[in-house]
């Protein structure tokens, strides 16, 4: 790939026409690209969620301390947004289908380089350069939509595209398991680098050249990757926008504080059978999905702000129940996680619509992945505190747990009033996109 192609850059085959004009369906040529991309997000998104409920196992396998799986996590959080900041400056003077099967082959050899490890050591080194891989194969795949499907249906192309992040939580998470559980937790790692290896052949043969981004930016006068961080850090500085990241912080440290070792607490303290882990995230994730949906809707009713301060609340009991008066109340673990997962993902909802009012239409690209990058970061940030303030006991009980629940709860209730305070701020008429927006959340970051 280089910066300039030697040949004037061509534009991808124009798309069969509408159905009819306006018409909101997908043409067969952007269904093509849509699928392509959702397949790209989906294992990247896959890639990351495996670890964490996958830590029973190979802490066993491997002899590491339990209370470490949160520096695992943490590696590839802050490497994919490190990448994705970096990837956004300079993607875009390439074309994208090469430059995706780059992304997507360096996610592939990164996972076969963890289910390889041996150690603690090798597993961080696995995934921390995995997310220097899956940061900007997640952003490639997003704009690829964005170039090949105009406005009028690029909501509908995008949320098709980001609905992979449910459909991991749902689908592919709950297989990985019961692979893991049939085979070894190797193997785990071994079926999403298969698999992303038969995503690059796919978008190598089904996908045409992505170049028509270099045309309009070469007749602008070509790329400046200074002018680029000229903007971000001027539209950064503005008051909405600084409160938007806060909110973002804030939505997601409290979260990867428990996530992270929340497998590893359910079997090693409470007893939670092994063979139970794949349902037990079938379950939350399905019942995430559906809520995702309704929570959308109460947004649009009722704002932001009330959503967010009752889904703080709700995960702040959830959270005391399950990590301070677990044995008194005796509710099921299967119960429990899945209301957590459900909550968690519903405050994203809330979070992420607000947050999307924020930018100018010419702004939202470069805000966005600012904001991705902002959660990421903190996602990491939380499970590194979780791990450093985690000891195992003899037993292989996870110690000082209800200590990381108390830090959540308070963080997480820094959420309401950073809430009211952006709606506040926010002009009356500002445009959303909640149905797009709640199927990126997460839940990013699954709970």
């Amino acid at each position: 790939m280089s910066a300039k192609p030697d040949a004037a850059p061509t534009p991808p085959p124009a798309p069969a026409p509408d159905p009819a004009p306006g018409a909101a369906v997908l043409t067969r040529e952007e269904r093509r690209v849509t699928f392509l991309m959702a397949c790209v997000q989906f294992v990247s998104v896959l890639s990351f969620m495996i670890v964490m409920p996958l830590g029973p196992d190979f802490t066993l396998a491997l002899g590491i301390d339990p209370s470490l799986v949160g520096w695992i996590t943490a590696s590839y959080t802050l490497t994919a947004a490190a990448s994705g900041l970096t990837a956004a400056l300079f993607l875009d003077r390439f074309d994208r289908r090469p430059a995706l099967a780059v992304a997507m082959g360096g996610l592939v050899l990164c996972n076969v380089a963890a289910g390889l490890a041996d150690s603690l050591e090798g597993l961080i080194a696995a995934r921390g350069l995995a997310g220097l891989f899956g940061g900007p194969a997640a952003a490639l795949a997003i704009a690829i939509v964005a170039d090949n499907v105009p406005l009028a249906r690029r909501g509908r192309a995008m949320g098709q595209v980001m609905g992979a992040l449910s459909v991991s939580a749902v689908v592919g998470v709950p297989l990985g398991l019961e692979l893991a559980n049939l085979a070894g937790w190797r193997a785990a790692f071994f079926a999403v680098a298969l698999l992303g290896g038969i995503i690059i052949a796919a978008a190598l043969w089904r996908l045409a050249p992505q170049r028509s981004h270099l045309a309009e930016a070469l007749a602008e006068g070509g790329f400046s990757p200074a002018h680029a961080l000229v903007r971000m850090v001027r539209i950064t500085l503005r008051p909405t926008s600084l409160l938007a990241l806060a909110l973002s912080a804030a939505a997601i440290l409290p979260g990867f504080l428990v996530i992270t070792n929340m497998a590893v607490f359910a079997q090693f303290n409470l007893g939670f059978p092994r063979e139970q882990l794949g349902l037990l995230y079938m379950i939350g994730g399905t019942v995430s999905f559906v809520g995702m949906q309704v929570t959308g809707r109460l947004v649009d009713r009722f704002g932001s702000s009330l959503i967010t301060l009752a889904t703080t609340l709700a995960l702040a009991v959830l959270l005391w129940l399950l990590y301070y008066d677990w044995a008194y109340f005796a509710l099921p673990v299967m119960l429990l996680v899945p209301l957590f997962m459900l909550f968690n993902t519903a405050r994203m909802v809330a979070q992420n619509t607000a947050v999307s009012k924020v930018p100018a239409p010419a702004e939202r690209a470069g805000f966005m992945a600012l904001v991705q990058a902002t959660t990421q970061v903190f996602a990491g940030l939380g499970s590194m505190i979780g791990a450093a303030m985690l000891e195992t006991a003899a037993d292989g009980r996870l110690e000082n747990m209800p200590a990381v629940a108390a830090l959540a709860i308070g963080i997480g209730l820094a959420g309401p009033p950073l809430m009211y305070a952006l709606e506040r701020r926010l002009p009356r008429g500002a445009p959303e996109s909640h149905r797009v927006k709640a199927a990126t959340a997460k839940t990013s970051h699954p709970g």
